[in-house]
């Protein structure tokens, strides 16, 4: 048996491990190549990706016997502990020093590196000499280490662990859920969109979550919705109903004309994000989540991807943007006094494309010698408004042309509070979407495709 079997996907990461592992397991094969064998590993990443599993699986298929060393001393004796660590694995080489949780062994930032603990690892390191030691560790980010530590010959051999891709938290998911009885109509594909972007740990919480959603309220299978509603809980903190309410008992507390307004400016993120990226929502709500607001939509990290370049990516982020609040003052005839952050960031985006990647021209460039010219930020200001009115108005011909669907979708969420992208299919079939053309900044002319 493979010992990254217990690894469900990152494939990739597996292999990097399984060449490190067959060094360390036949040393003698490749010095008689004559290079030299690695001496550590850096696996960095975001908590509860799996990173501590991949050095487990590591050090098993090594073949060696790994000393542990993790924070669970006081400062000044943990230094110590460093120390006793390395000198063990030297006394019983071949060996391997695992490092977990590196980046908790001293409580230092980025202006100042040199916590006495890192020094230590790092000279610890150096004085390996000749010994036959490995070096493995782990940590959630890098950027309070000493740049001398991450160099070539300590721990510049790093692998990154990122979150799960679609097809890997599918098989994630499909592993996870293997292990629970009575799991109805369950599509592992629909829930890796449901939870993309999410780390492995969060993954196997809102499956097991759902299970106990669906035992409190007494069902003998774990249901889709169950699904859906774990991972609004866990993801977004979202205040699930009690058993046998009704979700729109959630939402009594707002004024119906409240709830009309977040139900229409959900919708018309939701449209708009599907006009200009096709099948990039997963799901959006009208019940209270992060941060306490009422309602988000959530998009998939197709979004990004779904756009020609840059630039087109962020013309259609600035009208989705925009679309919750066009939405709301077109159809329902009133101010929408919910967007704040929503035109926040839609006025970042576009004082980006103006002042960085000069979009309304090279004269508002903002840099260093620039930034303090009353006249140029006077005339920033002006650019940056003239453009996101100019988003605007698409933002309102969209919704002009989706008002059926948008309708359709607002009245879904009024009715159950949560729309998918499996409700949003059904109702796109009978509204289909409208696509609009993204406008291009002022007096740019994309130039013809050179051969």
């Amino acid at each position: 048996m493979d010992a990254f079997d217990s690894i469900v996907g990152y494939e990739e990461e597996k292999d990097g491990l399984r060449r490190i592992a067959d060094v360390l397991r036949n040393p003698g094969r490749y010095r008689e190549l004559g290079v030299r064998p690695p001496r550590a590993l850096l696996l960095h990443g975001k908590p509860g990706v799996g990173k501590t599993l991949m050095a487990r699986c590591l050090i098993e298929a090594s073949g060696r016997r790994a000393y542990v060393c993790r924070k669970d001393a006081p400062d000044g004796a943990f230094v110590e502990v460093i120390k006793l660590v390395f000198k063990e694995a030297v006394e019983h080489a071949p060996s391997i020093v695992f490092l977990d949780d590196l980046d908790k062994f001293a409580n230092e930032d980025e202006g100042r590196r040199d916590a006495e603990e890192y020094v230590t690892v790092q000279s610890c390191i150096d004085e390996l000499g000749d010994a036959d030691v490995f070096v493995l560790a782990t940590a959630n980010g890098t950027r309070r280490f000493p740049h001398s530590l991450l160099r070539q010959g300590r721990l510049g051999n790093r692998i990154r662990v990122e979150v799960p891709t679609e097809r890997d938290a599918r098989e994630i998911i499909e592993h996870y859920l293997s292990s629970k009885h009575r799991v109805a109509d369950a599509d592992a594909e629909f829930l890796a969109r449901l939870l993309d972007g999410n780390s492995c740990a969060t993954l196997e919480e809102v499956v097991n979550e759902a299970g106990l959603l669906a035992g409190y309220r007494r069902s003998d299978v774990i249901s889709e919705d169950d699904l859906v509603r774990a991972t609004l809980s866990l993801v977004h903190s979202v205040r699930i109903p009690p058993c046998g309410a009704s979700s729109s008992d959630e939402a009594a507390d707002l004024p119906d004309g409240r709830r009309r307004q977040v139900a229409y400016h959900e919708a018309g993120h939701v449209v708009a994000g599907e006009a200009l990226v096709p099948g990039s929502m997963v799901y959006a709500t009208t019940l209270e989540g992060d941060g306490g607001s009422s309602g988000f939509t959530k998009f998939s990290r197709s979004w990004r991807s779904g756009t020609p370049d840059d630039f087109a990516r962020a013309e259609a982020e600035v009208i989705r943007l925009l679309a919750g609040k066009t939405a709301v003052e077109h159809c329902l005839g009133a101010v929408d006094v919910g967007c704040s952050s929503d035109l926040d960031a839609a006025f970042r985006v576009v004082s980006a494309l103006v002042t960085d990647d000069c979009a309304h021209g090279l004269d508002l460039h903002v840099d260093a010698w620039r930034k303090d010219s009353e006249s140029l930020l006077s005339g920033v200001e002006r650019a940056v408004a003239a453009e996101v009115e100019r988003f605007q108005r698409k933002a309102v011909e969209l919704v002009v042309r989706n008002e059926g669907l948008l309708d359709a979708v607002a009245g879904a969420l009024l009715e159950r509070q949560v729309v998918t992208m499996r409700d949003f299919e059904a109702l796109a079939r009978e509204r289909p979407v409208v696509p609009i053309v993204l406008p291009t900044a002022p007096g740019f002319r994309k130039p013809e495709t050179r051969c």
